[in-house]
């Protein structure tokens, strides 16, 4: 019975070295929620109504500056955004990198 216990412990042991007790109380306690929460705050979100086409390349993902400069067109050709799905008529913008970046838009 000492002979499992010790081994156990030797097996054990290297993993408390590893994953020290501060990261698994996070875990258990809800860590999943917390980090979801962090990850939201920390994703850009952009006016497309007021952004530069700078800033709409930034925060976006998979829009580079010449798609960028194509929201802004179609902006100042509609007046302003009133709904995300108006980007769909940009040329190379598909419902793909619309989905991608739907928490990212503000209008």
């Amino acid at each position: 019975m000492l002979r499992k216990t010790l081994l156990f412990a030797s097996l054990i042991s290297p993993l408390v070295l590893v994953c020290p007790p501060a990261a698994l109380a996070d875990v258990g306690a809800g860590g999943k929620e917390s980090r979801d929460a962090s990850m939201q705050e920390q994703t850009p979100r952009v006016n497309i109504n007021t952004a530069s086409a700078e800033e709409i390349a930034a925060a976006l993902r998979g829009v580079g500056l010449a798609r960028a400069r194509a929201i802004i067109e179609l902006r100042e050709k509609l007046g302003q955004f009133t709904d995300i799905d108006q980007l769909l008529e940009v040329r190379g913008l598909g419902i793909r990198i619309l989905n991608e970046n739907r928490e990212r838009i503000r209008l």
